[in-house]
């Protein structure tokens, strides 16, 4: 039987779904005495076609998540943790930004938060938990959000007979 990842890294944007899946990584390196790392990520892709992307919007954004990332080291001090790593990273893509990460620490496991988008939002919007699954080097562990749990037809959404 393999034994459980001594490094596990999550993922954060600072959703309702990213505390989640923080308080998960937590409960898990508490309980199996694994490190945890944390890795803030932004994409620096320009939402308009024909845009760019400012140094002043870059330096914004790389201040918001130094401040969540430092909120971030202080909750998880009072649970009686402590982050090994703890970084804002910014990118063209998220997921590049994040894979890196989880390779750069060797991390035997990914914890990420899913906003359970509907197939249709997924298609339009994309959906980031996915495509983590996919690129990431390690294995993925997603937190679903209550209400991803409760809408029919989203990633998270029980189906008949599941024992969740």
């Amino acid at each position: 039987m393999a034994s459980f990842p001594t490094s596990i890294l999550v993922a954060d944007d600072g959703s309702p779904e990213s505390d989640r899946a923080l308080d998960t990584a937590v409960e898990l390196a508490l309980a199996t005495g694994a490190s945890l790392s944390l890795v803030h990520s932004k994409s620096l892709s320009p939402s308009v076609v024909g845009t760019t992307v400012t140094t002043a919007h870059t330096e914004r954004l790389h201040a918001e998540g130094e401040e969540l990332v430092d909120r971030r080291v202080r909750e998880v001090s009072a649970k009686g943790l402590r982050l090994d790593h703890a970084w804002v990273r910014l990118g063209r893509r998220i997921e590049a930004t994040v894979t890196a990460a989880a390779e750069e620490l060797g991390s035997g496991l990914l914890v990420v938060g899913a906003r359970g988008r509907s197939p249709s939002q997924r298609y339009a919007l994309g959906d980031l938990s996915v495509s983590l699954v996919r690129e990431a080097p390690c294995s993925v562990l997603t937190v679903h959000s209550e209400q991803a749990r409760a809408q029919p037809g989203t990633t998270g959404a029980r189906r008949q007979g599941d024992q969740r």
